[in-house]
């Protein structure tokens, strides 16, 4: 799972903090350097609905029209803001489901509910993953009012875009989504895109980074198409999909190197910075921070204030061996009733579990702290295994494909160095 286009890991201005209360300055407080829990990301789920039908989406009821009710927003907040994890800005991602397709009357009453908190302004960062098929003036307006950060879907040219990117009429969303786009650059809205490489983008690499380039799109994420909740197969589960990847990977690479690396490509971007900042998003104990395998560092809701924590991909998620990913009701409870919660603990557990064996058995364990839990639970049936389609994709591919160019770069070579190891971080 990747949810956002955010390359950086979670900072924080300087604050004391005493007993879970802002009272001062002093040097910054973040969930990478403490070893106190703090939450980085509230997913909230204004609605299950969406007004498309991407045939590889993992979500579940995507025509349930239901709306969080204010009531349960404000229970939600209440609970958040009395945990004492809120040790420093956070951000809420408004998901699973189209945001966009609430209506903005529904976001200005949410934002003031949320804005009454202490220093909620300051703290909370909003941020969006929209389809763009919705976007206009209006929503342009209230994105920059509010400095929502915006993440657009949208998978490369038309026929690439429309080829699982369709209306539940079977037509296509590519024009609407450009719109969309159009009217975000008209209105000085910054945006990112997020495409997803299937099987019809695969083998288009220069295709692609054209698309990006002849569009003036320069902030990118790629998510490989996954297995994952109601996408039960891949269209990339082919025998060779790995080394039809890796191609698409060290292809756009080079395109993107030979014109001076105009596009920012996140994968990329977190790789180099794992090689040349050995220790930049690691923990005190010297661990790579993994916000999905932090139980609190992100926490999921649904429009009903059912929550859930780790990887969003779970929240409402039927699951035989583990009874539920949700771990208890902001209604009638808190956070901290997960801790009783027989499945959180078991979830935990096998987390933890399957990130030990990946610290004993890869060699990439200190640049992801074991990845994605929700890929590990859809791709090997529990989250205590190790390694998936997702981590070599996302993590390891491009590291190997940067740490190439880097030492082509510097002139090294086997004959100089028959094993070229990564770095690792200090005291590790």
């Amino acid at each position: 799972m990747t949810t956002t286009l955010e390359a950086n890991p979670v900072t924080a201005p300087s604050r004391n903090v005493s007993e879970g209360h802002v009272t001062g300055t002093i040097p910054k407080l973040t969930p990478q350097n403490s070893e106190r829990l703090s939450m980085g990301l509230l997913v909230i789920q204004p609605s299950p609905f969406c007004n498309i039908n991407c045939d590889y989406c993992y979500l579940p009821n995507r025509t349930d029209t239901r709306r969080m009710d204010f009531g349960v927003l404000e229970k939600v907040m209440d609970k958040v803001w009395e945990s004492g994890l809120v040790l420093n800005p956070f951000s809420i991602l408004w998901h699973a489901g189209e945001p966009l397709a609430v209506p903005i009357k529904w976001y200005e009453q949410a934002f003031e509910i949320i804005n009454r908190y202490p220093r909620a302004k300051e703290f909370v960062i909003h941020s969006v993953q929209t389809n763009g098929t919705l976007v206009s003036d209006k929503w342009c307006n209230f994105l920059n009012e509010h400095n929502v950060e915006v993440g657009l879907s949208i998978d490369g040219p038309q026929h690439i875009h429309d080829h699982h990117r369709k209306t539940r009429k079977g037509e296509g969303t590519w024009e609407k989504a450009m719109r969309g786009m159009e009217c975000l650059r008209k209105n000085n809205v910054p945006f990112g895109v997020v495409s997803v490489i299937s099987d019809v983008s695969v083998d288009h690499p220069d295709e692609m980074y054209e698309f990006y380039r002849d569009n003036n799109i320069t902030g990118i994420g790629f998510n490989i198409e996954e297995v994952e909740g109601a996408n039960e197969s891949s269209s990339l589960d082919a025998a060779n999909s790995s080394d039809r990847i890796f191609a698409f990977l060290k292809q756009f690479y080079l395109r993107n190197k030979a014109d001076g690396f105009p596009l920012n490509v996140r994968e990329f971007q977190n790789a180099e910075r794992n090689i040349l900042e050995p220790g930049w998003c690691h923990r005190p104990d010297g661990d790579y921070y993994n916000q999905e395998a932090d139980p609190y560092g992100m926490v999921n809701v649904d429009c009903f204030g059912n929550f859930s924590m780790f990887s969003p991909e779970l929240l409402g998620q039927p699951t035989e061996k583990y009874g539920t990913f949700n771990f208890g009701s902001l209604i009638t409870g808190s956070l901290f009733d997960a801790t009783v919660s027989d499945a959180f603990q078991q979830v935990l557990a096998d987390i933890e579990a399957g990130n030990k064996k990946c610290s004993e058995q890869c060699e990439f364990y200190q640049y992801c702290g074991g990845a994605s839990p929700s890929n590990k639970y859809y791709e090997n049936g529990t989250f205590d295994s190790v390694e998936t389609h997702q981590c070599i994709s996302t993590i390891q591919m491009p590291m190997k494909i940067v740490l190439e160019d880097l030492e082509n770069d510097l002139g090294i070579n086997d004959r100089e160095s028959p094993i070229i190891e990564l770095p690792r971080p200090e005291g590790v």
